[in-house]
C-alpha cells in the first residue's frame, strides 16, 4: 500500500492571491508537509454564475506563477480537467488511490456548511481538515463548532495557525475592474497576466499604460 501523504488547496482561485500563498506557506511549516497540491475547481457545485470565472486555463496559469518560488507547492489539475461540476468527495476518492492520508484545507466558513456538502460523511471520514480562519470569525464559534463535527461525524479536524489574512479574490475582481490599487495582494506577475490578457474586465487603456 503506498505510504504518502498529501495536502490539497482546493478552490476557484479567482484570482489566485498573497492570502492563498501564505495559508499554504504556513501549513507546510506548521504540519510538517512535503507536498501541497494547488488545485483549482473546474465547474464547482457551489457557484450559480459561472460567468464571474476566469477561465481555468488562466487560473492555472496565475498560480503557476504564484507558487514557482515554492517547491513544495504543486500546480493540479485534476478538478479542471473533470468534465461536469466539481464534488471533494469525488476528488478525495481519486486521490485515496494513490495517498493513504489527505490533508484538505479549508475556509472557517466552510466549517458551518460542510455537512451539507455532497456525500458530506465520505468527506469527513476520508481527509484531515485544515480550517484557516481566513473571514476573521469568532474562535469560540469555530471551537464549538468542530467539536460538534468530530463528535457527528468523526471528523479529523486542526486549525491553521495564520496571521489575519485580508485578502479576498472578490474584492481583487472589483478593485482591478475600477482601477484601485491590487499591491500586496497578488504575486506581481499574476498582475502582469491579468493585465496582458485583459481578465476581469481590465479594461483595454490599462493594458497600453
Amino acid at each position: 500500500m503506498n505510504s504518502d501523504i498529501i495536502c490539497v488547496f482546493g478552490g476557484t482561485f479567482n484570482p489566485v492571491h498573497t492570502g492563498h500563498i501564505e495559508i499554504a506557506r504556513h501549513v507546510h511549516s506548521q504540519f510538517n508537509l512535503d507536498k501541497i497540491l494547488i488545485m483549482p475547481s473546474g465547474n464547482p457545485s457551489s457557484y450559480k454564475d459561472t460567468s464571474l470565472i476566469a477561465d481555468a486555463k488562466d487560473r492555472c496559469n496565475m498560480i503557476s506563477l504564484s507558487i514557482k518560488d515554492y517547491p513544495y507547492m504543486e500546480l493540479s489539475e485534476l478538478e479542471v480537467k473533470r468534465p461536469g461540476r466539481t464534488y471533494t468527495c469525488d476528488t478525495l476518492k481519486i486521490l485515496k488511490e494513490k495517498y493513504n492520508l489527505i490533508y484538505f484545507i479549508i475556509g472557517a466558513d466552510s466549517l458551518f456548511s460542510i455537512d451539507k456538502w455532497y456525500h458530506a460523511d465520505y468527506v469527513m471520514k476520508n481527509c484531515h481538515l485544515l480550517v484557516a480562519n481566513r473571514d476573521n470569525l469568532d474562535d469560540e464559534m469555530i471551537k464549538q463548532r468542530i467539536e460538534f463535527l468530530k463528535n457527528t461525524y468523526g471528523a479529523l479536524i486542526d486549525i491553521i495557525d495564520t496571521p489575519a489574512l485580508p485578502y479576498s479574490s472578490t474584492v481583487i475582481r472589483e478593485n482591478l475592474k475600477n482601477g484601485v490599487s491590487v499591491e500586496k495582494m497578488i504575486n506581481p506577475a499574476v498582475y502582469d497576466y491579468i493585465m496582458k490578457h485583459g481578465l476581469y474586465g481590465v479594461k483595454s487603456s490599462k493594458l497600453e499604460e
